[in-house]
């Protein structure tokens, strides 16, 4: 589609000058899986203020409190250089390290993009959201973009981009969090409305602290197999191959409300799961049954689940909860279409998610082949999940009120789940990525008595 956004001005925040010239900060392991892999992306929609706010005091409001922050976040400032001699990659922060800070307009309705029920537009987020990706390194770690709504109603798109190798969900959500913060106090020192919350820690960056025997190692052999042709992170053949087997993809989102979620637990427990299944636990299940029969996979062939487990407190040492960098393990789950189909799929699907994570808690780096079996998983026979839904994204307030849609604005595999918490308490929210001839199917079963609906959208990729 033609371009819908324009950019109206873009400037470099840069990191305070006097501090050392160059900092190089090597990758962990828990990094180097998510060298060659997409950037995480993300879109929060404001609808206007009240009282009116113009957009170039929000803009700068939003760019002098990245300022302030991108200190305690330094290593978002940096950019993912390879080197040859070592065949290692890490976050290199030199004299030009900065975070690209963009400023646009659209003509595009906000009231059509954050309408319930409405179409999902991939190609009209992609563009709210600045585009870091590269084909070779260096690659920069993070960019961000605030983009006024000029036709209709107005509002605001804040979209952010983060390189997954800098950090997970955690340490995202921390950095938005605190950059939200530093926005409120911005403001209500121009004088306006706003109450400044309460500092948080600062978090922590140092590498060292999820070392383990045979880290070096098993960097070395998640380089080889996910980027061989350093520094090239997008293998040639790559983008034609995969316009061509690529499905078409529907997104769509859900939001099942406190009751409805407490209605799925207990079902789930009635089924024989024993004790009622935390909400991650309950909705990984359901979507990972409700792909499978959305799918038809009701024969004896394997049907996987692939999420993530945070493994902070789980290491030895255990890593502080301030750590920002990844410290997340894949967990690997395998049923067949048959038992996931069957009147107990839930139930079985909840036992084989539960023994994944109790592997993790015992240790997680007992086995190691678990990253490496995610490259043999066929097309369209898994469900990823990601997110949680501990991840408050709608309690970020940048001092322009809260958001009113947050959305994932790449998903890139036939049967990605994303979830975060909802907009309304005790609710969680849930974007999924179907094959469009999927969608249909796959609303009918994951939708549950009064959750809501939102629309799909299909993209190819």
């Amino acid at each position: 589609m033609p371009p819908t956004v324009r950019t109206r001005r873009a400037t470099g925040i840069s990191l305070p000058s006097g501090g050392a010239p160059v900092r190089r900060m090597p990758l962990a392991p828990f990094d180097t899986y998510w060298v060659a892999l997409p950037p995480v992306s993300r879109v929060f929609f404001f609808v206007p203020p009240s009282p009116p706010v113009s957009f170039t005091d929000i803009a700068r409001d939003l760019r002098l409190s990245l300022a302030a922050v991108l200190p305690a976040f330094h290593p978002f400032a940096g950019k993912l250089a390879f080197s040859p001699e070592s065949r290692t990659v890490a976050i290199v922060c030199g004299e030009d390290a900065r975070v690209d800070f963009v400023e646009a307009e659209t003509e595009l309705e906000l009231a059509r993009l954050i309408e319930e029920g409405a179409e999902h537009d991939p190609d009209a987020l992609g563009q709210l959201v600045p585009d870091i990706r590269r084909e070779e390194l260096p690659a920069p770690v993070m960019a961000a973009q605030v983009t006024e709504f000029v036709g209709g109603g107005g509002g605001i798109a804040l979209g952010v981009a983060v390189h997954h190798a800098a950090a997970d969900g955690r340490g995202i959500l921390r950095f938005l969090q605190m950059w939200a913060a530093a926005a409120v106090i911005t403001r209500s020192r121009r004088g306006r409305v706003g109450v400044a919350a309460e500092p948080m820690p600062p978090p922590i960056h140092d590498r060292s602290l999820v070392r383990f025997h045979g880290d070096e190692e098993l960097a070395s052999v998640f380089l080889r197999h996910r980027a061989p042709e350093l520094p090239r992170i997008v293998p040639k053949q790559g983008p034609s191959s995969a316009a061509t087997t690529a499905p078409l993809l529907c997104r769509s989102t859900f939001t099942f409300a406190a009751s409805v979620l407490r209605r799925l637990k207990q079902r789930i427990a009635d089924m024989g799961a024993g004790t009622v299944p935390s909400t991650m636990a309950a909705l990984a299940a359901h979507g990972w049954v409700s792909i499978a029969r959305a799918s038809n996979f009701t024969d004896g062939a394997p049907v996987h689940a692939v999420f993530l487990a945070d493994c902070r407190a789980h290491m030895s040492p255990p890593v502080p909860a301030a750590y920002a960098g990844n410290c997340v393990v894949p967990c690997f789950v395998t049923l067949t279409g048959a038992e996931l189909g069957g009147l107990d799929g839930h139930a079985r699907a909840l036992f084989a998610i539960r023994e994944a994570v109790e592997e993790v808690k015992r240790d997680p780096l007992a086995d190691r082949s678990r990253w490496s079996k995610l490259k043999d998983i066929p097309r369209g026979r898994a469900v990823i999940l990601a997110g949680s839904p501990l991840l408050t994204a709608y309690a970020l307030d940048f001092g322009f009120g809260r958001p009113a849609l947050s959305e994932a604005a790449s998903m890139n595999h036939d049967g990605e789940i994303f979830l975060i918490a909802g907009r309304e308490a005790g609710s969680v929210q849930a974007s999924v990525a179907v094959a469009a001839g999927k969608m249909k199917a796959f609303r009918e079963i994951f939708v549950l008595d009064s959750s809501k609906k939102g629309g799909d959208g299909c993209s190819r990729l």
